[in-house]
């Protein structure tokens, strides 16, 4: 269950730090935030 719980926050953090630096593009506005 802890390797479950582990594996999931590691993903969500690769997740976000990947989205963030793939939707943070100079003179482009975000539409979600």
């Amino acid at each position: 269950m802890k390797l479950a719980l582990l594996m999931g926050v590691i993903v969500t953090f690769v997740t976000s730090c990947f989205t963030s630096g793939y939707d943070a593009k100079p003179g482009v506005p975000k539409k979600e935030q």
